[in-house]
């Protein structure tokens, strides 16, 4: 290569070589190919041009020029091995020269590798960002702040059912998508406030016309801090809006269907009490006849009376707690008082059958627990009376009272009777399940321990046994202690004779009710007169033309409900001021809580317990019976 060709080489910044067709032999080469390729330029001299250009496309551009002869090439991209090993992406030209009568190929040489790189960079981020676009369900939809269409997944189509050949522009497919809509209109407005503010950020629940929701939000596509266009996500709620339907109406039907519960236990407390409270208030009556023979027969109807009552409320406690309407007391309560109530009301039925109560076992401390007294006392009955009546003649039944843990006592029942065998154990707090020797003719409904266990449970206590064929049995039930002692303040009242004439309204429809209350009063209280009345238009006549002192009044009449007659009671001036006590056989403590509120002066179950019932009206009438006395809890 002539001298001045070379100087023409040197004075190039880009990497220029120079190398004879016919040969592919480098005869040339710039300081700038030293920087480009990390070769020494001497050691280039000489060197065929293929041990630099690696890439296939090279070897056959070198392949035809040796067959054919130089030609020009202009921005040819290519690969060149660098001198430490690596590759370079390169964009060549390659001009043919006569230089003093010898053809050269000038190859000038850009380094491209950082521009390829980003390209590949870029490719790789579209390809991830279209992977991803395209594999979530939902629709993703990008416009510019115009509304015009930019980008959108797959998805946007298939939901919205749109065919690319009705107009891939924003105001085409927003119209499309109105078509297919409940509520068009509130799809408009929330377009409008988005395209005229682009920061916006919004979302839209909307129903489709063929049954789908879909819930659509939208924000800003920023550059920087500038908003350039919306992206707009569409999200199917279409199985979230069934379930919901589907957990509405389960909803309703459970609500229909505990109120139904309410009213049956409601309806059946009521209709199972009215005849017992003749049954049992004539037997009360009977058991103070002067005739032995007649108070011997009272007490047998009176016992056998108590039992179907007993049976009666074990049923429809059982159907409270099912149905979730068993109200419970949160209070702490003493259990040496329930233990000692129970020995009180037990040790009759074990004598009868010859059986020994042993003292209790107690702490030295004092002990409380968090619960029910009435309820924890039910329990314990329950307990002694199966230990009494399963047990063996000249037995024994004990109570003991441990902990159970430093969070709870543990109230316990032990007895020597037969035991129960593992089969029967396993049902033995199954409802209606009798276990043992059936022809025992022992009494007993059999769902005693079933409500026992569940009634435990509502006190968050538990409820456990063990027992040994012909050794015996052990029932406890454990109770947390009480969160703090709370005590019950009860005043005992001594009631004087005062024997003022009154009168009493009593409205009810049943007749033999009616008697029974008619009895009562003629034996027990002869200064009292009574009214009947067997409607409640009739019980409302009586009360304003004559102006009794208490009204009775059941709860369900055939022409009105207790509620509704008293609120009449109240609203007129002449019998406002009138006491009136609901008489009644629904002993839900929900119903007798919401007689109270609403007005009644108290609340009297059926069947009649004459001992309380007639100090009750005595109190409210100011009338008091020499020598009685009433309890009342504060």
């Amino acid at each position: 290569m002539t001298l001045s060709a070379q100087h023409l080489l040197d004075a190039c910044s880009t990497a220029v070589l120079a190398v004879t067709p016919s040969d592919g032999l480098i005869v040339a080469a710039n300081q700038a190919c030293e920087e480009l390729l990390g070769y020494d330029v001497q050691s280039l001299i000489g060197r065929p041009i293929t041990d630099i250009e690696v890439g296939l496309q090279d070897l056959f551009f070198w392949e035809e020029i040796r067959e054919g002869g130089c030609s020009n090439t202009s921005n040819v991209e290519g690969e060149y091995r660098h001198e430490n090993g690596h590759f370079l992406q390169v964009r060549k030209s390659v001009r043919c020269i006569d230089d003093e009568g010898q053809l050269l190929c000038v190859i000038s040489v850009n380094d491209i590798s950082h521009a390829k790189q980003v390209e590949i960079d870029s490719a790789l981020a579209s390809s991830l960002l279209a992977a991803t676009l395209e594999s979530t369900a939902d629709g993703i939809l990008v416009t510019d702040l115009d509304g015009n269409i930019r980008n959108f997944n797959h998805q946007v189509p298939k939901i919205w059912h749109w065919q690319m050949a009705q107009g891939v522009s924003g105001n085409a497919l927003f119209l499309h998508i109105e078509n297919q809509l409940l509520d068009p209109a509130q799809f408009r407005e929330w377009l409008d406030e988005l395209y005229n503010d682009p920061y916006l950020e919004s979302q839209l629940s909307c129903a489709l016309r063929d049954g789908r929701f879909f819930d659509l939000s939208s924000r800003p596509q920023r550059l920087g801090d500038t908003p350039v266009g919306r992206l707009f996500g569409i999200h199917d709620i279409s199985a979230i809006k069934h379930n919901e339907n589907e957990l509405r109406i389960a909803r309703d039907g459970a609500q229909a269907a505990s109120k139904a519960k309410s009213d049956f236990l409601s309806h059946m407390s009521h209709e199972l009490r009215t005849p017992l409270n003749a049954i049992l208030g004539f037997a009360q009556i009977i058991s103070t006849d002067q005739d032995y023979n007649q108070r011997e027969l009272g007490s047998y109807i009176s016992k056998a009376g108590r039992h179907l009552l007993e049976l009666i409320n074990e049923v429809l406690d059982l159907a409270s707690i099912e149905a979730g309407k068993l109200a419970l007391r949160d209070e702490a309560v003493d259990l040496a008082l329930i233990v000692h109530d129970c020995l009180e009301l037990t040790q009759n039925l074990a004598i009868e059958k010859n059986v020994t109560l042993l003292q209790t076992q107690m702490p030295n401390s004092r002990f409380m627990v968090q619960g029910d007294a009435r309820r924890i006392k039910q329990i314990l009955l329950n307990f002694v009376s199966n230990a009494i009546k399963y047990n063996r003649q000249q037995g024994t039944v004990e109570m003991t009272v441990t902990h159970s843990s430093h969070r709870s006592w543990r109230l316990m029942v032990s007895d020597t009777g037969r035991g129960i065998s593992l089969e029967d154990q396993a049902k033995l707090f199954q409802p209606f399940s009798r276990v043992g020797n059936h022809a025992d003719n022992i009494e007993g409904s059999g769902i005693g321990l079933a409500f026992t266990q569940r009634l435990a449970g509502l006190m968050q206590g538990e409820v456990g046994f063990s027992s040994t064929i012909n050794v015996g049995s052990r029932f406890w039930i454990d109770l947390p202690c009480a969160k703090g002692l709370t005590q019950k303040n009860t005043a005992i009242e001594t009631l004087q004779c005062a024997g003022g004439q009154r009168t009493v309204l009593y409205i009810e429809d049943d007749p033999l009710s009616q008697k029974l209350l008619q009895a009562i009063f003629k034996q027990q209280r002869p200064n009292y007169s009574i009214l009947i009345a067997g409607t409640g238009q009739d019980g409302l006549m009586f009360a304003q033309s004559q102006h009794p002192d208490i009204i009775l009044l059941d709860q369900h009449l055939p022409d009105a409900s207790g509620f509704a007659i008293l609120e009449q009671l109240r609203s007129s001036n002449q019998t406002r001021s009138i006491p009136v006590v609901a008489l009644s056989g629904d002993t839900l403590e929900e119903d007798i809580q919401k007689a109270l509120q609403l007005g009644f002066d108290a609340y009297i179950t059926k069947p009649l317990d004459i001992k309380t019932a007639l100090p009750l009206i005595d109190k409210i009438l100011g009338n008091t019976i020499e020598g009685y006395q009433v309890k009342s809890n504060d």
